[in-house]
Order: C-alpha cells, then structure tokens, then sequence
C-alpha cells in the first residue's frame, strides 16, 4: 500500500504537484489541506535520499477512469487498516500526524484541516 506521490514540475506548487500526483494514480479530485511535514527517505531504486512531502486531500471527486487505472488499484481502508499495510515508516508517521491533526482538542480548528494558501 503506497499514497500517491511523485515529483513536482518547475511551472508547479507542490500543493498544485500533489493534487496532480493523486488525480494521476488514484483517480481522485479534491481540495489538498496543510502540509504534513516533510520526510527524507531512500530510493529503492538508486542510491540517493528525497525528500518528501505529504498532504492530506479532501476527496470531492472519485474518477471511473484516470491515467494510472490500469497500473495500480484504488483502495478506500480505514486508518487502522492503512496503517497496518503501510510500506514505509515516513507514510505510517504522515497518517499518524494527520490522526492526530483531526482528534487534537489543543489545535486551533483553522490548523485542523483545510486549504493552504498556495506559495
């Protein structure tokens, strides 16, 4: 089990390469909310480090066809259900800070969830 993810382009935000990243490989649109935080993690392929940002993405589309379809499989789980399948320990660590982002009664509700400002 993998979130959608991938690089971002000169022209783009990396809010504008994450909507475009999860319409690519999940099939879905929808207003991406503030950062996560950013992970630095090792290829699998090549013997380099990223860096690596998550958002979460308010779902307000789900597509019948998308670039990926026949490439990978869109799955809608629970939380505990992702986290038990997750691959690696920066996207375990992504969705427990997301968790944790929506059950904090400290938080401000603006910080809660929501669109960021595009810089």
């Amino acid at each position: 089990m993998l979130f959608p993810k991938g690089g971002w382009e000169q022209d783009e935000s990396k809010i504008e390469a994450a909507s475009r990243e999860t319409l690519e490989e999940a099939g879905v649109r929808g207003t991406v909310e503030c950062e996560l935080g950013r992970w630095n993690f090792k290829s699998k392929t090549r013997d380099t480090y990223y860096e690596g940002f998550m958002f979460p993405l308010l779902v307000e589309e789900q597509l019948d066809f998308w670039p990926e379809k026949n490439a990978r499989q869109r799955i809608w789980m629970t939380v505990q259900e992702a986290r038990e399948v997750c691959q690696h320990w920066w996207m375990k660590d992504a969705l427990d800070r997301f968790v944790n982002r929506l059950t904090s009664p400290e938080q401000p509700a603006e910080e809660q969830a929501g669109p960021c400002s595009i810089s």
